[in-house]
């Protein structure tokens, strides 16, 4: 498999108003929105800069933002991680400092949410692993795949979802919650849920379906 094309890290400065943390993997802030005079960008922080940075910046602060960028072609972004935020004034003649202007097109790393993957939720947790929850999640894969769902819709493992004993659990995009699913049945619970023009319906005999609101 050839491996992605990304440019070795470079530093980078740039200054503007902080607008807002951005919330990754649902809860977790990872990152920050940061208005400047080239457009927003939004800038990872390190581990270190997370919890104290949550605790003291205030939404249209000025601040200079130092850390590195990296270029990758492949997905024609500049991903940014930071190692200093600090509060300053604004600058009038400020202008970013070193901006990338690569031949290829390329856009600030932003959150795309018209383009967000629906995600099938399976229980990891050890008992549902032992009633089958990896051949679940081994036939999702497949399925997926065969289908050329993989683009649209991905597989999430989750932490216990408290219904060990009906085993091996999942939850479908629209909040359908299946318990004591069998791999066979996979391919059809695929189809009712991601098959076009095609309604859910609760047909999966022998498994516990719950319509969560």
């Amino acid at each position: 498999m050839a491996k992605e094309r990304t440019e070795q890290p470079m530093n980078f400065r740039l200054e503007g108003r902080f607008l807002h943390f951005v919330a990754k993997d649902g809860y977790k802030l990872k990152y920050l929105r940061l208005s400047t005079s080239a457009g927003e960008y939004v800038i990872k922080l390190s581990k270190d800069l997370r919890s104290s940075l949550y605790r003291t910046l205030t939404p249209g602060e000025w601040v200079i933002v130092t850390g590195y960028q990296k270029l990758d072609y492949k997905k024609g972004t500049v991903q940014f991680k930071a190692d200093q935020v600090l509060v300053s004034t604004p600058n009038t003649a400020f202008t970013p400092l070193s901006v990338p202007k690569p031949t290829v097109s390329v856009k600030p790393e932003t959150e795309d949410r018209s383009k967000a993957k629906a995600c099938i939720l399976v229980c990891q947790k050890s008992d549902c692993c032992k009633r089958g929850g990896r051949a679940i999640t081994e036939a999702l894969q497949k399925e997926l795949g065969d289908r050329g769902l993989t683009d649209q819709v991905s597989i999430k493992g989750t932490g216990c979802m408290k219904r060990c004993k009906a085993g091996p659990n999942l939850v479908m995009p629209d909040k359908t919650r299946y318990s004591r699913i069998h791999p066979e049945s996979v391919s059809e619970l695929v189809e009712q849920h991601f098959a076009k023009d095609v309604q859910p319906v609760n047909s999966l005999s022998g498994q516990t379906v719950t319509q969560s609101t």
